[in-house]
């Protein structure tokens, strides 16, 4: 697992969906089913979560940058057509992009 640095360079993107109990074995299949991350230009690393009570999935994203990550989500065949699956299997989507904050001032 990908250590979160804060000041470290590129953008975190995490996706959070919701998504029915039945469905979140097949959300988080089709996620890991779209290949491999490191075949990804610009995708630093990828982590998925998933609730215990079965509601919601995470998505944790590591790009180089928001230039890297706006590239490949608009024009990656592979990452339309997961986007396109996993629009079938969630009920909503909360998408964002995420500064790391130090703890100390």
């Amino acid at each position: 697992m990908l250590p979160i640095v804060a000041g470290q360079q590129g953008v975190l993107v995490i996706n959070v969906f919701t998504v029915r109990p039945e469905n979140q074995g097949a959300l988080v299949d089709c996620i890991r089913d779209a290949g491999d991350p490191a075949d990804i230009p610009g995708l630093v690393g990828m982590h998925l979560l998933r609730s215990e009570d079965g509601t919601r999935v995470i998505n944790h994203m590591h790009w180089t940058s928001e230039r890297a990550f706006r590239a490949a989500t608009g024009s990656n065949p592979v990452i339309e057509a997961t986007r396109a699956r996993v629009t079938d299997l969630i009920d909503s989507r909360l998408p964002d992009p995420y500064e790391v904050v130090p703890l100390t001032r």
